[in-house]
């Protein structure tokens, strides 16, 4: 939960200084208060008119400082609640054995939902599908991860409707309800990994701004027996995630 702007907060009254615009004097303190721990993660910062007061200068300043820190990911901001210092990125390996971020994260003991959007029922694509082994239509989950409440990503799996879980209803991965159903063990085949802007659907879920740098996740899972059982989909908040893979020597 985001917690309460100090009261003991103080912020120093700023002067022009040649060669250095009130805007940045504004974040870069900011940034070096949230650094050394005067300003918590998920500290709601005093509202503009108050921070205009306190730094002796107008709003536009300290919007646009914000806006500035909103693009660098170190602040985030909830309209019509405020805004808020952001949490630092958590570290995700995807080359831990696990089959979904979800099983990842809850195996270090973070809390760890999924916010349906839509289950869609779709025709069989064909030979050109990307299921040969299971012939048949396919079925869209689509969905918002929350990390420690948290929006964390926006996507999507396909998988073919006879491996689908019937009652998915997002209180673990997909691929968790997959195995329960169907004994099957799920495995992490491919990754690759772009980045993007934010729509505005996007931006929406993920309480970012609109333009906000996201990262595009795309890939495949398969079963033990190398058969292709999924494929993903997502867009993540740079901002909070930071994935690792190791390098054999």
């Amino acid at each position: 939960m985001s917690s309460e702007p100090s009261d003991s907060q103080t912020f120093p009254r700023l002067s022009k200084q040649p060669g250095r615009v009130l805007y940045r004097q504004v974040a870069d303190d900011l940034v070096a208060r949230a650094a050394d721990g005067k300003l918590a993660p998920g500290e709601r910062l005093p509202p503009e008119a108050q921070l205009a007061e306190a730094y002796g200068v107008n709003r536009l300043t300290i919007r646009r400082a914000l806006e500035d820190l909103a693009r660098a990911g170190v602040v985030r901001t909830e309209h019509g609640v405020g805004t808020f210092v952001s949490r630092p990125p958590t570290r995700h390996r995807i080359d831990d054995g696990e089959a979904s971020l979800s099983e990842s994260m809850e195996r270090r003991g973070l809390a760890v939902r999924h916010h349906v959007l839509a289950i869609t029922e779709e025709e069989d694509p064909g030979t050109d599908g990307p299921f040969p082994d299971f012939p048949g239509g396919v079925v869209r989950f689509r969905f918002v991860r929350y990390l420690e409440e948290e929006p964390w990503s926006i996507g999507e799996a396909l998988l073919p409707a006879a491996l689908a879980p019937s009652d998915w209803d997002g209180d673990r991965s997909v691929f968790a309800a997959v195995t329960a159903e169907h004994g099957l063990t799920v495995k992490r085949a491919e990754r690759a990994f772009s980045a993007g802007p934010a729509d505005p659907e996007e931006a929406g879920w993920l309480q970012v701004p609109v333009g906000a740098a996201l990262l595009d996740l795309r890939g495949f899972n398969t079963d033990d027996d190398g058969r292709v059982i999924a494929t993903i989909a997502h867009r993540i908040r740079g901002d909070r995630a930071e994935y690792v893979v190791g390098v054999a020597g």
